[in-house]
């Protein structure tokens, strides 16, 4: 059975990312009280590969977290030195 569509209010929302952020030899904590987090606007992303794959059933947390990257976060921020990297182990995703 299908899944429902991605709702338009997370399709399109502000993100907020809060952990451990890597770009390059660039890596930091973000999100905390010295440190603003990762603010992505998800309304310049590409979302059809997530959605696609959501709507079969075959979304894993790793294709979800390669294409958010690779698709809404680069298409807003664009490519850092070595690409975008979250090394942490756990970090925090906000929608406003």
């Amino acid at each position: 059975m299908a899944a429902d569509p991605i709702p338009d209010h997370i399709k399109w929302g502000q993100y907020e990312i809060s952990g451990v952020v890597k770009t390059g030899d660039d890596e930091r904590t973000r999100g905390t009280v010295d440190a603003a987090p990762l603010r992505i606007d998800g309304g310049r992303g590409r979302r059809d590969e997530i959605e696609g794959l959501w709507l079969t059933g075959e979304l894993t947390d790793d294709e979800f977290e390669d294409h958010f990257i690779d698709d809404v976060i680069v298409e807003d921020i664009g490519e850092g030195t070595d690409g975008w990297e979250f090394p942490g182990a756990s970090y925090a995703v906000e929608l406003r």
